[in-house]
């Protein structure tokens, strides 16, 4: 599975490559040389808008694309380009707010993020993903949905560019 870096103009790109399971380095302090050396150091693939950064990435011997285009276009062409299938499972999904990979917590095992939800989703909900790093709390609650008619109409743009 590749691994990516995203400029700081490409967050939500950067979530959706999360949401799919990839591993997705995305800050917005780090500055053009960090995010090269980074993606040598590293061998992730550079997502960038910016055209001189693909340039000197490509000059370095760094894989990058220059992603163009509104937020649907750039995440079709990159899952697209990578061979990314537009399908989020949240027991392969990484957390959208820090890169960190989930753990599982089952309904026999809920008490571990009590505090860390509202007390009506905990009650609501017996399926929860947590972040160790940066403790967040993931469950598919309403905008599951929304993520799932996302990438229904992610997967029709892909087949759009196909052609």
């Amino acid at each position: 599975m590749n691994t990516f870096i995203v400029d700081a103009m490409l967050g939500k790109l950067a979530t959706w490559l999360r949401l799919t399971g990839h591993d997705t380095f995305y800050s917005t302090k780090v500055h053009d040389d960090e995010l090269l050396r980074i993606a040598l150091d590293q061998n992730r693939i550079l997502l960038t808008s910016d055209a001189i950064l693909s340039r000197r990435a490509k000059d370095t011997g760094a894989e990058a694309m220059l992603v163009r285009g509104t937020v649907d276009e750039e995440v079709a062409s990159v899952f697209l380009k990578y061979e990314i299938s537009p399908e989020a499972d949240p027991s392969k999904s990484r957390c959208t707010k820090c890169n960190s990979t989930l753990t599982h917590v089952k309904d026999d095992e809920k008490e571990r993020i009590k505090g860390l939800v509202p007390d009506q989703t905990y009650n609501h909900y017996s399926e929860f993903w947590l972040c160790k790093y940066c403790m967040s709390v993931f469950f598919q609650g309403g905008q599951w949905t929304n993520i799932e008619a996302y990438m229904v109409k992610i997967a029709q743009l892909m087949k759009e560019m196909e052609t």
